[in-house]
């Protein structure tokens, strides 16, 4: 691939879904954030051992406040945070690698002629913020993750950065996000026709959301009914196909990685953390943050954002699936609440089955108690 310093191939991060970044930390911040987060991992094993004989939620709860060190998927996470955090935005903000390649992903001009006349759309982008930064530490052992997206939206630049030399790469599945409408989760109503619609990617990314600007559907054309899930599973239903699990078959950069080395991905990049095999003598240590844009807004932005918590994998799509189902039989007047037990088996069917029904009884407490429900938001997520 050509260098991450050509910006030609920084124009072409939607035909690779990521784009390289080499040396956007000094040696010194670099070590720095290594060694806290080597610490914490270290205080961490340490009282985790001490409290083995007293394994309760509050112990755990208790256990990750103290040491800020948090078990997720196959790695270990920790938050980056005081001095060390302030010299790394520094860092970031002046890269250049990173405010062409953010401006390139949200700041475009598009041509539209969906209103009746041809135009062009300007981006209200205007910068970035840095959220989200964690130290992901994948002790030796550790499974590869579950293929996954971090988004079903452009709603971030998502940084992955090499914490020590020689680490083995994310691995990445063919990106093919130019032919896919992903779906944002927000409606914005047509000040033409005043049809509501899913706003789009490509709009999402200008910043129509957080501005008082015109927005126009294609009038002309069938109205598209708001179904996140249903397009959420059409974006990312290759996670079900078979050869899913093994999708993730290049590298995201070189082979073996350098200190220093990292990307810049596209949050609906499919990807995994290739783990870390019994054999390696250390840790698998990486810098994670996301890069949020920021837009001369006239409207507070309340809509859809990056949430860490939220990942578009096999799960996901299957459940997006199921509610799919469930909903198109009880619009017929059926019911799959009594055949739950076929594929969830009777106790998960009857935790569910509980579950609905406190769901329901809290519903009517708070009805009784003149609780107001809260109004339907116009953004939702997965």
């Amino acid at each position: 691939m050509p260098p991450s310093s050509s910006i030609s191939y920084i124009e072409k991060i939607d035909e690779y879904g990521f784009v390289e970044l080499s040396k956007i930390l000094p040696k010194g911040l670099i070590k720095q954030i290594r060694e806290e987060a080597s610490t914490k991992v270290n205080v961490w094993q340490e009282q985790k051992a001490n409290m083995e004989l007293l394994d309760t939620p509050r112990n755990k709860r208790k256990l990750s406040s103290d040491v800020e060190v948090e078990e997720i998927s196959n790695a270990l996470q920790m938050n980056v945070t005081g001095t060390t955090l302030e010299q790394m935005k520094k860092e970031i903000e002046r890269c250049v690698t990173t405010r062409i390649t953010m401006k390139e992903i949200f700041g475009k001009v598009q041509q539209s002629s969906s209103s009746g006349e041809e135009q062009q759309k300007q981006s209200h982008y205007t910068g970035f913020t840095i959220d989200t930064p964690k130290v992901l530490v994948t002790p030796p052992g550790s499974n590869p993750q579950l293929p996954h997206a971090d988004d079903h939206c452009t709603s971030c630049g998502v940084v992955l950065i090499h914490l020590q030399n020689n680490q083995e790469p994310t691995r990445v599945a063919k990106y093919e996000g130019n032919q896919k409408d992903y779906p944002t989760g927000i409606t914005v109503t047509c000040d033409s026709c005043g049809r509501d619609e899913m706003l789009p990617d490509s709009d999402y990314r200008r910043g129509v959301h957080v501005t008082n600007e015109s927005w126009y559907c294609d009038c002309k054309g069938p109205h598209k009914p708001y179904d996140l899930g249903k397009k959420i599973t059409e974006a990312f239903g290759e996670l079900l196909d078979e050869a899913a699990p093994a999708s993730c078959d290049s590298y995201c950069g070189p082979m073996i990685a350098k200190e220093g080395s990292g990307v810049i991905c596209l949050p609906q990049l499919i990807h995994r953390g290739p783990g870390n095999p019994t054999s390696a003598k250390e840790s698998r240590y990486i810098l994670f943050f996301t890069l949020t844009p920021q837009y001369e807004s006239s409207k507070p932005n309340i809509y859809h954002r990056y949430n860490p918590n939220l990942q578009i994998h096999a799960p996901c799509i299957l459940f997006n699936k199921f509610e799919k189902v469930k909903q198109i039989y009880e619009q017929s007047g059926c019911s799959l609440d009594g055949y739950m037990s076929a594929f969830l088996g009777k106790t998960n069917a009857s935790l569910m089955g509980e579950l609905a029904q406190l769901k329901e009884e809290n519903k009517q407490l708070r009805k009784e108690a003149g609780v107001k429900s809260r109004p339907k938001a116009t953004a939702a997520s997965n």
